[in-house]
């Protein structure tokens, strides 16, 4: 699979970011063919051209194409000079060549993760410079998180106040936490707001420390606020591990699984969207999530079963049990699951 997004990359051009109908298009926003690349190599999945891989995730990274028309027809980041130029996607950048049009603030939180991802891959090949950068980029999360809401938020460019002075770039302000915005993807700002994977220590200092963030936390649930039917929701129930709250995940997650799937027509809460909605109870029910792809970790939650056995190279295994999880940290590798016990 790997190999063939590179060969895709190498007939096309450009990695593909949502490709469907044997082309490129413009549907979704993000650039997760580059998260998918840069994990599989994290997690010793080493058999494609990873040289070839990393060109095209830094063009994409970096680069727009020279012809509109390419642009136009999926090639390439959205919105990708904007995103360059103030570290952040603007409200006043429509992003009309795109199937999801505006969306910037969404756009900016999955470009900050994107980058990271490509930050990681980066490193691992000695490109030292390029990680450097992207892992500044990868904090541009920073940019769409209002400091007076605690939510993310729409943003303006930087407006000139004087020949040396502009105003920053002013926040929409949005009050209205709840309800879809046409900045965010189809959700509302309390559902993207947690879309920092690559770095929650930071989202939980600059929400105000663990008892703020967890309070906010809470709110997703007792209020009736977290959105299971959509995938940026999915990683809202393992945070709180972050800040050593591991039965909260637990109490968390398995209200999820007991409420949101079962063996109806209409058993899953939203499109499966390629796997994932199904992905995520597997993942659960054994009792870790990978919430930050292109690292080695997995958070904890609690298995389901009695008994699980994961099948591994050489003749390995890892026996899943609901005492064989580790019980000091909040975390498990996927080393340790490689390893087998």
């Amino acid at each position: 699979m790997m190999q063939s997004l590179v060969t895709m990359y190498e007939a096309g051009g450009w990695l593909p970011i949502f490709p469907c109908w044997n082309s490129y298009t413009a549907a979704m926003i993000g650039d997760h063919c580059s998260v998918v690349l840069a994990d599989a190599y994290v997690k010793g999945i080493r058999d494609f051209d990873v040289e070839k891989a990393y060109e095209g995730m830094r063009k994409n990274a970096f680069e727009s194409p020279a012809s509109f028309e390419d642009y136009k027809n999926g090639m390439g980041r959205r919105a990708l000079q904007s995103y360059l130029k103030y570290g952040y996607i603007p409200l006043e950048d429509g992003v009309k060549e795109a199937f999801h049009q505006d969306e910037q603030t969404s756009r900016t939180l999955e470009y900050a993760f994107d980058d990271f991802a490509v930050a990681q891959l980066a490193k691992a090949l000695g490109k030292d410079q390029d990680y450097e950068e992207l892992m500044r980029r990868s904090e541009n999360w920073r940019n769409v998180i209002n400091p007076k809401t605690g939510y993310c938020d729409g943003r303006h460019e930087p407006k000139q106040l004087s020949k040396k002075k502009t105003d920053g770039g002013l926040f929409e302000n949005n009050l209205d936490f709840i309800h879809r915005k046409p900045y965010i993807t189809e959700g509302a700002t309390c559902h993207y707001t947690w879309y920092v994977p690559q770095n929650v220590e930071g989202l939980v200092e600059m929400l105000g420390g663990p008892q703020q963030f967890e309070a906010k936390l809470d709110s997703m649930f007792t209020e009736g606020r977290y959105w299971h039917g959509n995938e940026p929701c999915h990683q809202i129930a393992f945070l709180y591990d972050f800040i050593g709250k591991r039965e909260k995940t637990i109490e968390r997650v398995a209200h999820i699984l007991d409420t949101e799937y079962n063996d109806t027509p209409g058993g899953l809460s939203g499109n499966d969207d390629a796997g994932q909605m199904s992905t995520w109870y597997l993942f659960s029910s054994m009792g870790f999530y990978p919430v930050c792809p292109a690292t080695d970790r997995y958070m904890l939650a609690a298995p389901r079963f009695q008994k699980v056995t994961l099948n591994l190279p050489e003749g390995k295994t890892y026996t899943i049990t609901p005492t064989s999880l580790p019980k000091d940290r909040n975390y498990i590798t996927h080393g340790e699951l490689m390893q087998g016990n």
